[in-house]
This record gives C-alpha cells, sequence and structure tokens, in this order.
C-alpha cells in the first residue's frame, strides 16, 4: 500500500473524484426521493439521485407532532446538514428522524446525498467538509483519513448483530449447486467463488469468522463483490457458488426467486461474528466534530428516530408505520417483502463495544487496506451521544 501524506490524500479527494461534490451530485440525477414503483420478485436498482432537503423530501405528508422534548439550538435558527447514506432498511431510524420532523423540531435541515459513492470516496468527501456525515459500514478508508490528520469518527452505531439476529444475514449457496451435492457444509467453499457486498465491511468480517471455524480463511475462498441487489440473481444463475446476503435479499434469494438454500444462517453468524459487532455506523466529519451543539442537536434528533422505530417493531400493524417510511426513500416497495423480511437490527441506545475496531483494523491489516493500526478511541466517540441520549431521556 502506498503511504499518503495529509496533501496526497486531499488530493485524492479532487484528483480521484474528478468533480467536486456539487458537479458529482449534479450529474446524478433530479430527485432523492425514489420513484415509486410496482412491486416485484426482484430489486430494482435505484437512481442516484441530487440532494434534497428533509422539508422537500416529506412535503407530500405533515410532521409528526413531537412526543419528547428535541434537543435544540438557537431560537429561530435552522443548520443544514450534508449528510450521505446509503437509504437501506439499516438507515430506518435515520429516515423516521427524517421524515416525522425531528430534526427540523431540532433546527437541523438535513440534506440526504445520495449521490453513488464506494466507502473510500465518501470519507474522503467527509474528511474534506464537503459532507458532514456517512452512513454505512465499517471501512478502512476512516482509518487512513485518521492517520493523515483529519478530524474523523465514528459516533453512532446503527445496527449491530443482536441476540435475536435472526435471518438478518444469511450465507447462501446457489440452489442448482446445493442440490447437486457441490456445497453440503462451509468446508465445500476451499476454492469457491463467494459473493460479498463490501470489500472491507460487516460481510467480510463476518465470512472471515465463520470460516475460521471450518479451518478456511479468506484466502481459500474466491471472492466477487458485488451490489448487494445484485447477489441473488448472481445465485440465480450459478454464477457466484454461495453469496453473503443481506435483508431484504435473503428473503428475495431464499423464498422469492429461489435460487439459494442457507449454508449458513443469521444466528449461527451472529455466534460466530459476537453479538455486539457493529454493522453500520454513522460518522462525523470536521464541522459536526467541530461543533458539539450541532451534532449533539443532530444524536438526539437519530435517538428519537430510534425509539419511534422500537415504539413499532413489535407490533405488526404498527410496523407497517415503518415500512411507508422506507417506501418513501429506498428502493424497496414491496409490502409483501417488508411483511416477510427480519427487520434490521437497529441499536437501542447507539452504542458498540469499542474493542470490536480492533477486530476491524485486523482485517484491514491482513488485506493491505491498512499499513498500521490505530487506537480505538482515534476511531470512536461515545461522548456526543452521550449529551444527546440525556436530552432525549
Amino acid at each position: 500500500m502506498v503511504r499518503m501524506n495529509r496533501r496526497r490524500w486531499f488530493g485524492f479527494v479532487a484528483g480521484t473524484l474528478t468533480v467536486s461534490a456539487s458537479a458529482l451530485l449534479a450529474s446524478c440525477g433530479q430527485s432523492a426521493t425514489p420513484t415509486p414503483a410496482a412491486s416485484a420478485p426482484t430489486p430494482t436498482t435505484p437512481a442516484a439521485a441530487t440532494p434534497t432537503t428533509a422539508a422537500t423530501a416529506t412535503a407530500a405528508s405533515p410532521m409528526a407532532t413531537a412526543t419528547s422534548a428535541p434537543a435544540t439550538r438557537t431560537p429561530g435558527s435552522t443548520s443544514t446538514v450534508k449528510a450521505r447514506i446509503a437509504l437501506t432498511a439499516s438507515d430506518a431510524a435515520f429516515l423516521v428522524a427524517v421524515d416525522r420532523g425531528f430534526f427540523q423540531d431540532a433546527g437541523l435541515s438535513v440534506e440526504l446525498v445520495t449521490a453513488t459513492l464506494d466507502p473510500g470516496q465518501a470519507i474522503s468527501l467527509l474528511g474534506a467538509g464537503q459532507l458532514d456525515l456517512v452512513g454505512g459500514g465499517i471501512s478502512a478508508a476512516l482509518v487512513n483519513g485518521i492517520k493523515q490528520g483529519v478530524a474523523l469518527k465514528i459516533v453512532v452505531a446503527e445496527t449491530v448483530i443482536t441476540e435475536n439476529f435472526g435471518n438478518y444475514h444469511v450465507i447462501g449457496a446457489a440452489k442448482t449447486l446445493a442440490d447437486a451435492g457441490e456445497l453440503r457444509s462451509v468446508a465445500d467453499l476451499k476454492g469457491k467463488t463467494i459473493a460479498l457486498v463490501t470489500s472491507s465491511g460487516g460481510d467480510v468480517l463476518e465470512t472471515k469468522k465463520v470460516l475460521a471455524q471450518h479451518g478456511l480463511t479468506l484466502a481459500d475462498v474466491q471472492i466477487q463483490t458485488l451490489r448487494a441487489p445484485d447477489v441473488p440473481t448472481a445465485l440465480q444463475n450459478a454464477a457466484v457458488a454461495v453469496g453473503f446476503l443481506i435483508e431484504p435479499y435473503v428473503t428475495i434469494a431464499l423464498e422469492q426467486l429461489q435460487a439459494a438454500v442457507p449454508l449458513v444462517d443469521g444466528s449461527t453468524i451472529a455466534r460466530a461474528a459476537g453479538i455486539g459487532l457493529p454493522l453500520n455506523v454513522l460518522s462525523f466529519g470536521p464541522r459536526l466534530l467541530g461543533d458539539r451543539s450541532l451534532a449533539v442537536a443532530f444524536l438526539a434528533a437519530y435517538l428519537r428516530g430510534v425509539a419511534w422505530y422500537y415504539e413499532r417493531i413489535g407490533d405488526s400493524t404498527r410496523r407497517q408505520e415503518i415500512a411507508e417510511v422506507l417506501k418513501k426513500y429506498t428502493p424497496l416497495k414491496d409490502d409483501q417483502l417488508y411483511a416477510r423480511m427480519t427487520w434490521p437490527p437497529i441499536a437501542r441506545d447507539g452504542r458498540f463495544e469499542p474493542a470490536f475496531l480492533d477486530e476491524y483494523q485486523a482485517l484491514w491489516h491482513e488485506l493491505g487496506q491498512i499499513q498500521d493500526t490505530i487506537p480505538v478511541a482515534d476511531l470512536v466517540d461515545f461522548s456526543y451521544l452521550d449529551e444527546a441520549a440525556k436530552q432525549v431521556s
């Protein structure tokens, strides 16, 4: 790996991306709100879109009245926060906070940046101040940015592996190969092609730990990185032997397409990976880390979204309210999928055990994505979250 100093790292932002954030986003479409589509057994690929404010995205529906005292800034002031999130079910609490007006109540306008960016690009724009926060899987790019002296921190976990993880993640085997007897256990994966959805995220770490239980390493399999919506089709065509599936694509691959069978179910993955392993996080950049009141106000609004989610997720009738929010902002429009899928394990308090970040760093070092590890205290800061929690308790 080539070592970059801070100047070269910012040069990556200008050179590799070749365009400014505004130009990048302007080239991606007309609206950040996905166009409604008819339900179908296979997912549709969402078109990238330009950023929009929360007020624009929710103009069709009135904001709900706050149920608890929101965090506030200077009366009458509004601060715009540019947020790049993946727009998946894992972002449910975030999108609830947008849709129900919790950010607006806190004096914040959230600009959802939906341009397609890989983790390295997103973190680069975050470090350059062209984004204020990034949501998604934990990336080696975070370590490399911090090592160049850029103010970056994980501040809250969106999803973590829980005791009731269920089949939110599944390693599925192509049904044609399983039926032919070629894939009966994890031990049969040696030399086979496995589709992963990231190059360094939770799916890679989970797979590494599952393989280790059967005497295999990542080097023993052929890894192909695919977009999550493309994994079911790859399994259906036996283009890959196995694929790492994340809901709703677990339900699509196993039930709707019947393209795969579980080789490793979610509960087995959870036990191998470790309860509490962070999967998706929100990371703040220099602006939010340097403006504590703004950062705390944002996280207080986010935590209200988490509370709203948990007030409904355990009730099959009220759960549809969450689905209606997700249908507005994500590509998934199929009510039947929402009714059948395993829902994301949102972190109730937004926290996780920081020691898990050492495991991520060991993975990235093994893969050559970082040269040296850094103290986990340099990667995560829950103090903003702790302060926000006091405001919504």
